[in-house]
């Protein structure tokens, strides 16, 4: 009876060793190079800003685009892509706050072709026809600016509630 005893224990007592945690997996950072929505994790890991006005010092639309595709990739890419656009009027990208963001546009599993975003699921844009894809709130917080690298942070509230939080911390073209 005892070894009966003896071989229930150390059977439970390698059940419960079997089920613990793999502590080799790394869990995937969430917090950087992406956006969240709806308890999922978007990654965009290269960011590309174009100034509208080349030509002299006066305002114009400023666009800072994340990504996970290039856009100066020549093959198109169906579906998968993940997009982050904003624009704003001003004379150069500096630090600080933009609020309320003026133009958006945030998407996912889009498709990529001629230098276009096309289709996928549009969860923002400032001028959709569906009220419900257009922020009540917005803001965009560029962290620091250098010749090739930008840290921003941006939240975007829907009419439903829905959070979009993200971050882009890297180099730019």
């Amino acid at each position: 009876m005892n070894k009966f005893k003896l071989i229930i224990v150390l059977s439970i007592a390698v059940l419960f060793s079997s089920c613990s945690v793999d502590e080799d997996i790394e869990p995937i950072d969430q917090t950087k190079n992406g956006f969240n929505y709806k308890g999922s994790f978007f990654s965009v890991d290269k960011a590309f800003i174009k100034d509208f006005n080349i030509i002299d010092n006066e305002p114009s639309n400023i666009a800072i685009v994340l990504s996970n595709v290039d856009p100066s990739r020549t093959n198109p890419k169906w579906g998968g892509v993940n997009y982050f656009y904003f624009a704003y009027e001003a004379t150069n990208v500096i630090e600080g706050t933009i609020t309320p963001v003026p133009q958006y546009s945030i998407r996912e599993n889009a498709d990529f072709e001629n230098l276009s975003i096309l289709a996928g699921n549009t969860i923002l844009r400032y001028n959709d026809p569906r009220v419900r894809n257009i922020a009540v709130s917005s803001s965009v917080n560029i962290k620091s600016i250098s010749v090739d690298e930008i840290d921003l942070e941006f939240e975007f509230i829907r009419p439903d509630g829905e959070i979009i939080t993200g971050s882009y911390k890297g180099t730019y073209e």
